[in-house]
């Protein structure tokens, strides 16, 4: 009812919030770090907007999937940012943003979405990065086989071994370093600062009150709505671990290989 009355102007609503992407690449905390902020009570983040071009990836309830909303994203993603994102929100709103994957608005009705988000230097950035790539395609596969691609639950279940294979191994570590510095110098001129999701999930309270700071919103305590779906060692869940540790060895990517890395 609240927002129907104020898309009808029966109700005060203000564009004057904290405008933000949460930047990065599947299976390195996005889902967790959306639930923190979501949890605030003044902030809205969104999902996966732009992931494709046949549907609205809201991830919230009260917004529609179709109809006019998608056929402007795809004839004029800019406008549609404007004018359905980042609309009037009540006055208790403090900050707006939404996920954004490297991959996103790749094909041609939805790219220009990218030059004109770098021409919106007021949006402030929030770079998601994961330390241990590994770890990232490991989390990758797994959500991948088993179709689920957040904990709600805390639950623990059975988890198969995965065989992994070393030449899409070593493509997935050269493309997301190359992605990370791609666009940390695509938004070199916006407000920015890099989460880390390891330093993010093993105490994300004074992580938490740094990015709320960043995006200037009230200090709260926020409580996650999504758990960690494996705490298995990486020996444990790759069946071929240690042939792939020593292929590694000696490489820029045997960090990852560390069992505390």
């Amino acid at each position: 009812m609240g927002k129907l009355a104020m898309d009808l102007g029966l109700k005060a609503g203000h564009t004057d919030y904290t405008k933000f992407i949460v930047l990065g690449r599947s299976r390195t905390g996005s889902n967790f770090l959306r639930g923190l902020l979501s949890s605030h009570g003044q902030i809205i983040v969104f999902g996966e907007i732009f992931k494709n071009n046949q549907s609205i990836e809201w991830g919230t309830d009260g917004y529609p999937q179709k109809g006019k909303d998608l056929k402007l994203m795809q004839s004029d993603p800019p406008r549609f940012l404007d004018e359905i994102v980042f609309k009037k929100f009540p006055l208790e709103i403090t900050a707006v943003g939404f996920k954004l994957f490297y991959y996103h608005a790749q094909m041609d009705d939805l790219k220009p979405i990218w030059p004109y988000l770098q021409s919106r230097k007021d949006i402030r950035i929030i770079h998601l990065k994961r330390r241990n790539i590994l770890k990232t395609h490991v989390s990758r596969e797994r959500a991948a086989r088993t179709d689920k691609w957040a904990d709600v639950t805390g639950s623990s279940e059975a988890e198969q071994m995965l065989t992994l294979d070393y030449d899409r191994l070593l493509q997935d570590f050269v493309q997301t370093r190359s992605w990370e510095e791609e666009y940390d110098r695509f938004f070199a001129d916006h407000p920015k600062i890099e989460v880390v999701y390891e330093t993010l999930t093993r105490d994300n309270a004074p992580e938490m009150r740094r990015i709320q700071e960043f995006l200037g919103v009230e200090c709260r305590d926020l409580t996650p709505e999504t758990f960690k779906q494996s705490k298995r060692p990486l020996s444990k869940s790759i069946s071929n671990y240690f042939e792939l540790k020593e292929r590694f060895d000696g490489s820029p990517w045997e960090e990852f290989f560390e069992e505390g890395a």
